[in-house]
Parts: C-alpha cells; sequence; structure tokens
C-alpha cells in the first residue's frame, strides 16, 4: 500500500515536471506576433498591420497607439495552423493604418521580447521622400532616440502625455511686422491617439502666416519615455500696438486611465505602451494642450523719419539696378529693374520706380517673388519696368531708392542704386528720311542756276471778273460758317445737360458705394469694408483737392488736414485689414459708415 502510495506520488511529480518543462518550452515560441506590410508607403496610402495570436485565443489584443497614425480595425480571422507537427488554433486581427503626416513611426511591439516595427511614409504630393540606407528588401530598424530630461520651455500636462513649445526669436516686435516662429508638439507614444488639427494662437491680435504643411517628425526620450516630436514653422504678424502674453495650443484626442494613479503606477513599469494599455484600462478624451504664455511688447511704427515712398516694408533690406539693353534706338523698349534682396514683411515690399522723367516715357512696373525659405521670409523681390527714351544720346537713368523700417536699428532706412547709362541712337528710318528734304532743294536750285527748262510750264491765266465769294468754289464756305455756330451751340446745351446729370449723379453713386459698405459690414468682411471705404473717400477727395485718387495717401491727409483726423485712422485701417485678418463688432462698423457717409454727402472739404 505504502509502495503504490510512492509509486503515485512519484507519477504525479513526474506529470508535473513534465508540465512544467512543457509550459516553459511553449512560453519562449512567440504566441503573439505582428506584421505590417508593406513597410513602405506614400502619404494617402494605407499598410495592413496584422496582429496574430497562437494558442487558445484567451490573451488579449489592444489597439496599438501611435502619434500620426490612424488603426482601424477592418477583419477577424480564427483558423488552426500546424506548427513543427503540433496543431494550435489561431486568431488574428487585420487592421488598415492610415498615416496622418509623412515620417518614420515605430509601432509598439506586441510583446516585451518582440522587436517594434516600423512604418516608413513619404510625402509624394511635395515630391520628397524618407531615405533610408537600407538595401532594397532589408528589414527597417527602429529609429534611436536620443534626449533625457525635460526640455528647458516644455510643461508636460498632468498625465505626461503631451507639451506644447512656442519659440518666439524677439519678444520687441512692431505692427505689420513678420516675425519666425516655431511650434513644437511633444506626444508621448502610445498615449496620445490623435491630432484634431494644426497648432494655432490663442490670442486674436495675432496671426500665423504661411504655416508648414507638413511638420517635421522626429523622436525623442524624455525622463525615459519615448515622445515623438512634431514640428511646425509659420510667420507671426501683430495687427496693433500694446503688451499682450502669447502662447499656442493643438488639439489632441489622449488616453485617460480609468484607475487612480496609485494602482496604475504599476502598470508604467512595463515600458512598453502596448502592455501599459493592456493592463491600464483607458477611455479616450479630447483637450487642448497649450504652451506657457509669454509676454510680446508690440510697438507702432514711428511718425518721425518716415520717408514718402514707404509703403509698409519691415526687415532688412538692399537694392540693384540693371537696366536691358544697354544699346537701343529711339523709340525702343528697355527693360529697367530693381531687385530688392533680404528678410521681412515681402508682401508690404512696393516701389512704383521712375514716374515723371524727362526725354523718357515710362511704364507702370511689375513684380515677381522667389522665397529663399519655405515661409517666405527671406528671398528676392523684382520689379521690371518698361522705358523709351524720346532723345538719342548717352542718356542716363537715375538711381533707384527703396525705403523700409529696420526692427533692429529702430528706424526708417533708403536703400539706393547707382544710375545708368544707356547709348541711344537715331531711328533708322529718320536716318534715312532726314537728308533727304536738304538734298532735294540742293539740287531745285542747281537746276534753276544751270537755266534747265522745268517740267512743268505755268501758263498765263486771265483772272476771274465774278468776286471771290460767288465763285463755285467758294460757294459752300458760309454753310459751313453756319454749320459750326450750330454745332458749338448744340456743344455747350450738351455740356450743361452732363453737369445737371452729374450733380444728379453724385449722390446716388454715394448711395451705391454706402449700400456696398453695409453689405460688406453685415457679411463682417472687415477686408473689403475699409478698402471699398478708402476708394470712395480716395475718389471724392480728389476731385475736391484737383489731384490723382491714387496720391490721396494717408500722408498727403495728414499734410492737409492734421494728424488728428479720422480719414487718415481709417486709411491705416484699410492697410492693416489686408493682412491683420482684424474683426470688427456691428458698432465699429456703424460708427466708420457713418464717417464715409459724412465725407460723400459733404460738400465741403473735411
Amino acid at each position: 500500500m505504502a509502495r503504490n502510495r510512492i509509486r503515485s506520488v512519484r507519477l504525479a511529480a513526474f506529470s508535473l515536471l513534465v508540465c512544467l518543462v512543457a509550459a516553459a518550452a511553449y512560453a519562449d515560441d512567440p504566441l503573439v506576433y505582428a506584421t505590417i506590410q508593406p513597410a513602405q508607403i506614400q502619404l494617402g496610402e494605407s499598410a495592413q498591420f496584422t496582429i496574430t495570436n497562437l494558442g487558445d485565443g484567451t490573451n488579449p489584443i489592444t489597439m496599438p497607439v501611435v502619434a500620426g497614425l490612424k488603426f482601424e480595425i477592418i477583419a477577424r480571422t480564427h483558423e488552426v495552423q500546424i506548427i513543427n507537427g503540433t496543431t494550435l488554433p489561431s486568431s488574428s486581427i487585420v487592421m488598415r493604418v492610415t498615416p496622418q503626416i509623412a515620417g518614420i513611426f515605430t509601432i509598439p511591439a506586441v510583446t516585451p521580447k518582440a522587436q517594434p516595427l516600423v512604418l516608413q511614409v513619404g510625402d509624394a504630393s511635395s515630391g520628397t521622400s524618407i531615405p533610408h540606407p537600407a538595401a532594397p528588401g532589408a528589414p527597417i530598424p527602429p529609429p534611436i532616440f536620443s534626449g533625457g530630461s525635460v526640455p528647458k520651455g516644455v510643461h508636460l500636462t498632468d498625465d505626461g502625455s503631451a507639451y506644447v513649445r512656442l519659440t518666439v526669436p524677439k519678444r520687441d516686435v512692431y505692427v505689420g511686422e513678420s516675425v519666425p516662429v516655431e511650434m513644437e508638439v511633444g506626444l508621448r507614444s502610445g498615449f496620445v491617439e490623435s491630432i484634431n488639427g494644426p497648432p494655432k494662437l490663442t490670442d486674436d491680435n495675432f496671426t500665423l502666416n504661411n504655416l508648414s504643411h507638413q511638420p517635421e517628425r522626429t523622436e525623442k526620450l524624455i525622463n525615459g519615455e519615448p515622445f515623438v516630436l512634431l514640428t511646425w514653422r509659420s510667420t507671426l504678424a501683430v495687427v496693433k500696438p500694446g503688451s499682450f502674453p502669447l502662447s499656442a495650443e493643438v488639439p489632441l484626442t489622449v488616453k485617460i486611465r480609468t484607475r487612480p494613479k496609485k494602482e496604475s503606477s504599476l502598470d508604467d513599469r512595463f515600458g512598453d505602451p502596448f502592455w501599459q494599455n493592456l493592463f491600464g484600462a483607458t477611455i479616450p478624451k479630447d483637450i487642448n494642450v497649450r504652451s506657457p504664455a509669454q509676454e510680446l511688447t508690440v510697438h507702432e511704427l514711428p511718425a518721425e523719419g518716415r520717408p514718402g515712398d514707404f509703403h509698409g516694408a519691415i526687415g532688412t533690406f538692399s537694392i540693384a539696378s540693371d537696366v536691358s539693353p544697354i544699346k537701343a534706338e529711339v523709340g525702343e523698349p528697355l527693360t529697367l529693374r530693381m531687385r530688392v534682396t533680404g528678410s521681412g514683411n515681402f508682401d508690404r515690399v512696393d516701389s512704383s520706380m521712375l514716374d515723371h522723367l524727362d526725354q523718357w516715357k515710362t511704364y507702370p512696373p511689375k513684380s515677381s517673388f522667389n522665397s529663399s525659405d519655405p515661409l517666405g521670409f527671406s528671398g528676392m523681390k523684382t520689379f521690371e519696368q518698361p522705358v523709351i527714351a524720346s532723345k538719342a544720346g548717352v542718356q542716363e537713368l537715375p538711381g533707384l531708392t527703396f525705403s523700409y523700417f529696420d526692427p533692429n536699428k529702430r528706424r526708417y532706412e533708403t536703400a539706393r542704386s547707382a544710375s545708368l547709362s544707356v547709348s541711344i541712337s537715331p531711328a533708322l528710318a529718320d536716318s534715312r528720311t532726314a537728308p533727304a528734304a536738304p538734298s532735294a532743294v540742293v539740287s531745285a536750285a542747281n537746276k534753276d542756276a544751270a537755266g534747265l527748262r522745268p517740267d512743268h510750264v505755268e501758263t498765263n491765266t486771265t483772272p476771274s471778273l465774278v468776286p471771290l465769294y460767288l465763285q463755285a468754289k467758294f460757294l459752300p464756305v458760309p454753310s459751313i460758317i453756319v454749320l459750326a455756330f450750330a454745332a458749338a451751340w448744340l456743344s455747350a446745351r450738351r455740356r450743361r445737360a452732363v453737369g445737371r446729370d452729374s450733380d444728379r449723379t453724385a449722390p446716388r453713386a454715394a448711395k451705391r458705394v454706402l449700400a456696398q459698405l453695409r453689405g460688406a459690414a453685415r457679411a463682417g468682411d472687415v477686408a473689403l469694408f475699409f478698402d471699398s471705404a478708402r476708394a470712395a473717400l480716395q475718389a471724392a477727395l480728389a476731385v475736391r483737392w484737383q489731384l490723382a485718387p491714387e496720391e490721396i495717401t494717408a500722408a498727403e491727409v495728414e499734410r492737409r488736414v492734421g494728424a488728428e483726423n479720422d480719414i487718415r485712422e481709417l486709411f491705416a485701417l484699410a492697410d492693416e485689414a489686408k493682412y491683420s485678418g482684424r474683426k470688427l463688432n456691428a458698432t465699429d462698423f456703424a460708427r466708420w459708415l457713418r464717417v464715409v457717409q459724412r465725407h460723400l454727402m459733404s460738400d465741403a472739404a473735411p
């Protein structure tokens, strides 16, 4: 009996040992693995990510979370696989992976012993791809993380899942100045589900121009945790003077843990976001992550020393000019060019070049811009003006000038180019016909001096005794005189009628302008409102002051009626509205509508 009992214990121990060895051997095999096909795609395409679970199917599978990638389940499969003669049940989850941005993405490993997968996404629209040194068909190694502690200026959210950092190179700026800025969004791998829009500024007094379409993507370790860094670049513009707090924010969807923080502290020990989400239950939540506020001081452009040809260009610029061809005939067009290079708000770089030049006929210039950076902050703007010389000889084109405000020197500057000389020869037609008259006269004189017989012999005629006014060839003269007096009388009557019609038309035109302004106010279109208002006032003041409408500028209004007047203020707002994106309420629209109406309906100058 005792012997049987000992035999049974030995058998049980042997069976347990066999089970433990089998379990250990079974545990060494990859029960859960993942694949992605293809591993290299272009933005706008999708890849297939498959997680396969070998065994009884009891191992839970969690959707991966990678910032910049969207995962969608498209199929679930159950089948049987034979591995080394052993039949095992198999279940798979097939997901569609759609990238939101270009870059190299690391998909967390599904088991601690497995390697993470890498998806490489290029941007075909920009003609760029992500280079990789690996040979065709070779596996792509995961990106190398770098970094350590939290960088300066980074403030993580309470759960440590994300941050936004805004970098502004200067804190003192001027109204209308373009300032390059950089916005960096850090996303902790496995904790940020999606980015719901690009970053934006939190204050309406600032605007972003030329925001980069695709952010730069890098990966970095912060406090030992993997983060994906997305960097956008843009230019900042300010619409009014003052002191303002500046910050940026971005909308995100993050995974929030449902377990208390103390209980979920064990989850972080796994280190892999896949297992962190597996053992720590989470729910998605939409949040706005904001960068720390920075104080910016905005100055108004000084009125003192402002050149007359200043059009709002702020930055650092230089100019050069040339003309082609340098030799031409009278009446032949030449092309005068001025090139403005530097950095600043090139949308405000403008020039009329040459105008009303003696012995030259000038035409309005045309401009083109070539940027040397994606933001349009640096580059070269070229102005081309056709000119025609009206006199032969060596002619000189005076040097050109361009005025701008230098924010570093805090003063207005005027750049000047050297004068240009061109050689103008007489027109070919003039050189052929000019000597003809003198030679003909000389030839005729020589013939008369030699006593040669003329080709046409004059014959003597007896004058008629009929008075000239009764001769047939002079009879139409009285009729012509009568018709001339009749035409002058009708023309005078027509001018008086046109004057009366214009007097009746003037208030009608003003009413049409006011109706357009009311429509722009109802639509909230600030730029259209102020542009139409300025054009109407320029036309009215041009008639009163006997000037061309384009000569009615804010400086001209200030010179005639003083600095403190509503027309000058309206002109300044019209310039700001082109690039500021400023918004007005109903009270502001009503105020400026009354200003325009008062000046259009008044017969007296302001």
